[in-house]
């Protein structure tokens, strides 16, 4: 798996972690894909990620972070991060929670 899709990866394991993916969330990650001419679809990657990982987002995050290993595409994930978490207009806590992990064990300031 290429960086830049582990990067959408965890922007949709982020926008899911409630348990649900709003269509808000969905329409903001396909809005940077498109942006960057990437052919993404959110719902699909939500399925795999039910699929493979039964909603233990701890094991899926860890998994997708270990894949990017370029500093300029961790930062930009956390910040298109940020942008799915404001996206609904809600803030989980678990949302929060994830994007600090990235930040803290990438090493961002």
């Amino acid at each position: 798996m290429a960086e830049e899709n582990a990067s959408f990866y965890l922007m949709v394991l982020v926008a899911m972690i409630d348990n649900v993916l709003h269509d808000k969330e969905a329409t903001k990650i396909k809005q940077i894909a498109n942006k960057f001419k990437i052919d993404f679809d959110p719902y699909e990657a939500a399925d795999e990620i039910k699929i493979h990982y039964k909603n233990n987002f701890n094991k899926a995050s860890d998994f997708y972070m270990s894949i990017i290993q370029n500093a300029e595409i961790r930062k930009d994930t956390t910040n298109f991060i940020r942008e799915v978490i404001y996206a609904d207009g809600n803030i989980h806590d678990r949302e929060v929670e994830l994007l600090e992990k990235c930040i803290k064990e990438w090493g961002i300031k």
